[in-house]
C-alpha cells in the first residue's frame, strides 16, 4: 500500500469560488438503541454512571452509554433504523437518547447510513462530520488532535459535510476522498475504494469490494450498496507506477511499537505501511492528491430562494511541493464527478 500524494492546505474561505450545497429536507428518524451484533475480543460498554461491563452479541448499547474496544478489539452496532457501525481496535464510540449523534472519543468507526433516514452526524474533538444516506470511516487520534474522515459514497443529498470546530469552516467531501483534520491544517487527498475495502479490517466480510455479490434479503447494507458500488465504478483505477511513498505524511500519524503506546511512543522497526496496517492508525488505501484547480462538480438548478448554506472549496497546494514527494502528472486527476450530487 502505497501513498501517493503533494502536501495540500486547504484554505477554507468563505468568499470568491464558494459553492453552495442544498440538501433537501429529510424527516429523521431518531436513534432509540442499538444491538451488538458483532464481537471480537475484549469490548466493553460503560453505563451513563460509569459502570463498566463485558459487551456480548445480542446485548443493548444503550443511549447515554460507551462502547469501548480494547487492542485487536472489534465491534459492531445495528441501530434501530438500520444503520450500521463498526468500530475498531482502542475505540470509543457513544450516542444520545433520539437523536443522530455519535460521538467518538477515539479510533476508528465506520457508519453505514441507509437512505431515507435523516441526517446523522459523527463528532470527534476537532470536527462534525455530517452524512445523509451514505458511508463514512472516521479516526480520530487525541494525542495528534487529529481527525481523518473517509467519504465511501456520494449521496443523490449531497456530499459529507465536514465542520473543523476549530476554525468553524466547514467543507463538502465526494465519494473516495479522505480529509485531514488538524487545527488550521487540512488536508484532503483521493483514496483507493477498492484498496480499502480488500486490505481494511473494518471492511471484512462486507464484500463491498465485489459488484457481482448479492446480498441476502434483510441485509444491513442492501439500500446503501448501489451507491457504494456506483462510488467503486466511477473511481478510474489507481496506478502504482511511479508512486512514492510519503514519509511525512505517514509519520504524522503513525501508530508506534507497543499497542500500549500506540499514540505516544517512539516508531518501531516496522515500515509505515506495516505500522499503518498493523494498527489502524490511518485507515488504509492509495491515495492521490487533489488537483490545484479541480474542475467544480455539477450543481442542480439554482432554487428561487436557496438558503445559506455551507461552502464546499478546492484543497489548494502550497507554494513549493516537499521533496521526495511524487510529482507525477497522473497523480493529478480528478475524482469522477456524480451528476447526481447537488454541491
Amino acid at each position: 500500500m502505497v501513498f501517493r500524494t503533494d502536501n495540500f492546505l486547504a484554505m477554507l474561505l468563505a468568499t470568491v469560488g464558494s459553492v453552495a450545497i442544498a440538501s433537501p429536507a429529510l424527516a429523521e428518524v431518531p436513534w432509540t438503541w442499538a444491538k451488538l451484533s458483532s464481537s471480537t475480543n475484549q469490548v466493553s460498554l460503560l453505563s451513563a454512571g460509569g459502570v463498566a461491563r463485558p459487551a456480548a452479541v445480542a446485548d443493548c448499547f444503550c443511549p447515554g452509554e460507551t462502547l469501548s474496544t480494547s487492542t485487536m478489539a472489534r465491534a459492531e452496532a445495528l441501530f434501530n433504523d438500520g444503520s450500521l457501525t463498526r468500530l475498531g481496535e482502542q475505540a470509543s464510540l457513544r450516542f444520545w437518547p433520539d437523536t443522530r449523534n455519535l460521538y467518538l472519543s477515539r479510533g476508528t468507526a465506520a457508519v453505514f447510513v441507509p437512505p431515507g433516514q435523516g441526517r446523522t452526524t459523527v463528532q470527534t474533538a476537532n470536527a462534525t462530520v455530517g452524512l445523509n444516506s451514505t458511508a463514512v470511516v472516521v479516526r480520530y487520534v487525541p494525542s495528534r488532535q487529529l481527525t481523518l474522515v473517509m467519504a465511501l459514497a456520494t449521496a443523490p443529498t449531497g456530499p459529507v459535510l465536514v465542520t473543523d470546530t476549530s476554525t468553524g469552516q466547514e467543507f463538502a467531501l465526494y465519494g473516495g476522498q479522505m480529509a485531514f483534520v488538524n487545527g488550521a491544517n487540512l488536508q484532503i487527498v483521493e483514496f483507493d475504494l477498492l484498496e480499502f475495502y480488500q486490505t481494511s479490517d473494518l471492511m471484512a466480510d462486507l464484500k463491498l469490494g465485489d459488484p457481482t455479490y448479492r446480498p441476502p434479503a434483510g441485509e444491513p447494507l442492501s439500500a446503501l450498496r448501489p451507491n457504494l458500488m456506483e462510488a467503486l465504478a466511477q473511481q478510474a483505477p489507481f496506478v502504482q507506477e511511479g508512486s512514492i511513498l510519503d514519509p511525512a505524511l505517514i509519520s504524522d500519524i503513525a501508530p508506534v511499537s507497543s499497542p500500549q503506546g500506540v499514540e505516544d511512543g517512539p516508531l518501531n522497526s516496522l515500515s509505515p505501511v506495516e505500522e499503518l496496517r498493523r494498527y489502524n492508525d490511518a485507515p488504509p488505501g492509495v491515495v492521490n492528491p487533489l488537483p490545484e484547480a479541480p474542475a467544480a462538480p455539477p450543481t442542480a438548478a439554482p432554487a428561487a430562494a436557496p438558503p445559506a448554506a455551507p461552502v464546499a472549496l478546492p484543497a489548494v497546494t502550497t507554494t513549493a511541493a516537499p521533496a521526495g514527494l511524487s510529482t507525477d502528472p497522473a497523480a493529478t486527476q480528478p475524482p469522477p464527478g456524480d451528476a447526481s450530487v447537488s454541491p
